[in-house]
């Protein structure tokens, strides 16, 4: 296999060439610049002098662009800049990660010469539900920085000193596992944002509750925080308090002014008095869509120039984003946006799953006023992992990315995927409305026709076939719905008995209520169908369970 096919995002440029590289006994050095490219391949390689391996910082590329080159005289990696250095090491150890059958650690001889397109490429802890466990964070950080995203949002909203009590300062112990997420992002080379979300209660023209919201960052400015967001988004369109009603109007759009004018106190009284060097980013409360509204048109007028405003697409979950859309929607706002890229995000629906790769999104953004994206996940901190990589295969390299292969690398790549594809491949549709498999929807309806059954049976045998026993944490956040997935697939495989004449109605309206009774949906808008017309034909109508056709 390509050993290209191991690194996420796939290099821009890459050369392979016939010579294998072996790194037992490497003699590491670099610039002081490159210190942590030079820290994680020092931990990573085994020391010695056999190979020199050195990192420099000073590349003629674009910002976080790299050059890597391996062959008989070692390895040489060039950053643009630090950033660049480190990601030329984590693609240097994604090589050293491709399996080879003649040495135990080695490189194919290789020149790489790669630059990401996008400069904003993250995720955002933003959802509803459970936030992730500290531990789960400081994982997707690490799984962050060798996938090259290069920001991580902090914004849980049942966190509740981030939005209900956004007052209130961290207690001790909160704000100490803050600490140490923010210095381990700083390692990964991964951009921490600590956003706040005061829309619900605060009176924006109060000057206690701003000073409020400014010594709620100062308290993590402290711990290191050096990026910002203030979220206006899922609250009342227009202004509750009295204060704010005489301050900005009641006129249609008027919560544009009161969030534009926190948003200028926080830039001008926060920001700039402690030289922050990335500006403001923010969420209006008009976040999805692409024409121009009340709201939109004060925003444009009110908000501060440098302040970066976040969109969600022409809905707030969709299924396809173009290049047009970004430019009406950057143009409605007045202001450059960056993509809050609700996929794979299962809030809406936690009975739910999405494991399949990034579909429908432009690939044609040049010259765009697109930042980046930033991509929300699910609950299950692992399984979007799988989505996840995708999005970074995506944001690095626009052009080549390819659903379909990325998905593939995702799979191979992320511990335990492979062992549960036919869960992951029954679990990728997207956007959630879509059909859920549109192959098996297919096979099913040829069956009804009087089609063969080999190729249906042979995937729910496969579904049924599922391990219960795959060590890692995927297979712990997707244990449920691997029990759905297999009396799914039991059901199915009851119906097309029945069809042979080899099980009887009753059993098999007993296989499906065994897989109608379970939470997790798999399938359930493809299978449970499939299997009322084989009873329905066999004169045993099944009503479906109410509520339980999402």
């Amino acid at each position: 296999m390509d050993a290209l096919e191991w690194i996420v995002p796939r290099p821009k440029k890459a050369t392979i060439r016939a010579e294998h590289v072996v790194l037992s006994g490497c003699r590491i050095t670099g610039d002081p610049a490159a210190g942590r490219a030079v820290a994680v391949l020092t931990e990573a390689l085994d020391a010695g002098d056999a190979v020199p391996v050195e990192v420099r910082v000073g590349a003629g590329l674009p910002p976080e662009g790299y050059t890597l080159t391996a062959g008989p005289g070692g390895v040489l990696i060039s950053g643009a800049d630090p950033a660049g250095a480190f990601y030329g090491a984590q693609t240097l150890l994604a090589l050293l990660a491709a399996p080879c059958g003649r040495h135990a650690a080695c490189v194919p001889g290789i020149d790489v010469r790669d630059w990401p397109d996008l400069p904003l490429r993250g995720t955002i802890e933003g959802f509803y539900g459970t936030p992730w466990s500290h531990d789960e964070r400081m994982e997707h950080l690490r799984f962050s920085a060798r996938h090259k995203l290069n920001a991580y949002v902090y914004a849980p909203k049942d966190d509740p000193y981030h939005r209900e009590r956004w007052r209130e300062p961290y207690p001790e112990e909160e704000l100490a596992r803050l600490a140490e997420l923010v210095a381990e992002a700083r390692q990964q080379h991964v951009r921490f944002v600590f956003a706040l979300s005061p829309g619900l209660s605060m009176v924006y023209s109060d000057p206690a509750e701003r000073a409020a919201l400014r010594a709620k960052a100062g308290q993590v400015w402290e711990i290191g925080v050096r990026e910002y967001a203030l979220l206006f988004d899922d609250i009342p369109p227009e202004l509750s308090h009295e204060p704010d009603q005489a301050a900005y109007g009641t006129a249609e759009g008027a919560s544009a002014s009161a969030h534009a004018a926190v948003c200028r106190d926080f830039t001008e009284r926060f920001l700039a008095p402690r030289g922050a060097d990335r500006p403001l980013t923010m969420v209006p409360t008009d976040y999805a869509g692409t024409a121009r509204s009340a709201y939109r048109d004060r925003l444009a007028a009110e908000l501060p120039a440098d302040v970066l405003v976040w969109w969600t697409g022409s809905d707030i979950v969709v299924g396809a984003i173009t290049a047009e859309e970004a430019r009406a929607a950057a143009g409605s706002y007045g202001h450059r946006v960056a993509l809050w890229d609700n996929f794979p995000v299962n809030d809406f629906d936690f009975s739910r799953v999405f494991l399949g790769p990034l579909t429908g999104r432009a690939t044609d953004l040049d010259g765009a006023p697109l930042e980046g994206v930033t991509a929300n996940p699910m609950v299950q901190a692992a399984a979007s992992r799988i989505a996840l990589t995708t999005v970074a295969d995506y944001a690095w390299h626009l052009a080549a990315y390819e659903p379909g292969r990325a998905h593939e690398r995702a799979v191979r790549l992320v511990p335990g995927a492979a062992e549960l594809l036919p869960l992951v491949e029954a679990c990728s549709a997207w956007p959630p409305g879509a059909d859920q498999s549109p192959e098996l929807t297919a096979l099913c309806a040829s069956v009804l026709e009087g089609g063969p059954d080999e190729r249906l049976r042979a995937a729910l045998d496969r579904l049924a076939a599922l391990p219960a026993d795959v060590p890692g944490a995927l297979a712990r956040e997707l244990e449920r719905w691997v029990a759905a997935a297999r009396d799914m697939a039991a059901a199915g495989l009851a119906a097309l008995d029945l069809l042979r004449g080899e099980r009887t109605p009753e059993q098999v309206a007993r296989a499906l209520e065994r897989a109608e009774a379970h939470e997790a949906n798999v399938l359930r808008r493809v299978i449970p169908p499939f299997v009322r017309q084989v009873l329905e034909r066999a004169g045993v109508p099944v009503e479906p369970p109410a509520g339980n056709g999402r």
